[in-house]
């Protein structure tokens, strides 16, 4: 009974530091930005779509995986430009989301597996190339619509991860 103690003992020892108390699971910290359940990093170095996605899963945790940002809502939109504009700098430049054409279908998937087609918020005209174009990633403008943009540009671009581990057991 003892041994069956102290194992369980140690189980909940275990599962207390990685999902409580576990400095890597908790909130955002600089110079990540927190919104919703979800801490923010716009990245100022400018990368292709692909380059950028790639630093952005170079920031992961465990069980807090980074990728270029998903919107899910206007409000999400609204708090990604505001972050993508720094103070007493007007936005010059796109800043990359991730979201991106998948050619063999023509649609746009979030690239971090959020449902896609929940929320868009394109400029008009836009997307304006058709499947298999070379217009296949999407950038955030100063006006806070979207607009496809080659993904091989160079842009500044932000990085998002859930606030909180997200480990399965």
């Amino acid at each position: 009974m003892a041994a069956n103690f102290t194992v369980f003992s140690i189980l909940v020892a275990l599962l207390s530091h990685f999902l409580i108390v576990s400095p890597a699971c908790m909130s955002c910290r600089s110079p990540w930005t927190s919104f919703g359940n979800h801490c923010y990093l716009l990245v100022m170095d400018e990368k292709t779509f692909d380059a950028a996605e790639q630093y952005c899963q170079s920031l992961s945790r465990l069980g807090r995986p980074s990728h270029l940002a998903s919107v899910m809502s206007q409000d999400e939109n609204d708090f990604l430009l505001l972050l993508s504009t720094p103070m007493n700098e007007e936005l010059s430049r796109h800043t990359w989301l991730g979201y991106r054409r998948v050619s063999s279908m023509g649609s746009f998937v979030w690239i971090d597996g959020s449902p896609a087609g929940n929320y868009t918020n394109w400029a008009e005209t836009e997307p304006n190339n058709l499947a298999g174009t070379d217009e296949d990633c999407v950038v955030l403008r100063k006006n806070s619509l979207w607009n496809s943009q080659l993904c091989t540009k160079l842009f500044r671009f932000i990085c998002k991860r859930p606030e909180t581990c997200q480990l399965k057991l």
